[in-house]
């Protein structure tokens, strides 16, 4: 009896399959439905003008030179329409594709745009930070030189202090 049993379960899972494939074949039957071919243009006319234009062409070559000859089948080709337009665009917002212009526009132009203004404004700040930081050394620098000057009048002698007068007033700013 479990014998029949499991074989009904494998029967009915394999029915289950069945089923699911059957309703994908439909759907892509359908999808293969709404496919359509694109219409390739018919350009047997101009072959055969052009053809006929040669071979006329090929019947005079006994009477005419090369150089006829050239003329001839440029004045045969440029007389051909031609349906390829060249266009030259700029798109703001583009007709095709907007999802992927937009993703790249908001996806990498505009942070690499304030990238760039960030990284113009550490650097401006990073100058002013090297420019503060040598003013800082130099007041350092010159505070030393005061404290040392303040030190020495302290512990000269008289002669000592009169060689820094007169080196004082030799070196004092003349306005």
């Amino acid at each position: 009896m479990k014998e029949i049993d499991e074989l009904n379960q494998r029967m009915d899972s394999n029915d289950e399959i069945v089923d699911s494939l059957v309703k994908k074949n439909t759907e892509m039957e359908k999808q293969v439905a709404k496919i359509f071919e694109n219409p390739v243009p018919d350009y047997s006319v101009a072959i055969d003008i052009l053809l006929t234009e040669v071979r006329e062409i090929k019947q005079n070559i006994k009477r005419n030179n090369e150089l006829t000859l050239l003329k001839q089948i440029y004045e045969k080709l440029s007389k051909v329409p031609t349906s390829a337009t060249k266009q030259l665009r700029i798109l703001l917002f583009p007709e095709t594709n907007q999802g992927q212009y937009y993703k790249i526009v908001f996806g990498r132009l505009i942070p690499w745009g304030i990238c760039l203004v960030v990284i113009t404004y550490l650097y401006s700040l990073g100058g002013k930070a090297i420019d503060a930081y040598g003013q800082h050394k130099e007041n350092q620098q010159s505070a030393h030189y005061q404290r040392a000057w303040i030190y020495l009048k302290q512990k000269a002698k008289k002669r000592t202090l009169s060689i820094m007068d007169t080196a004082y007033a030799k070196t004092a700013d003349n306005k």
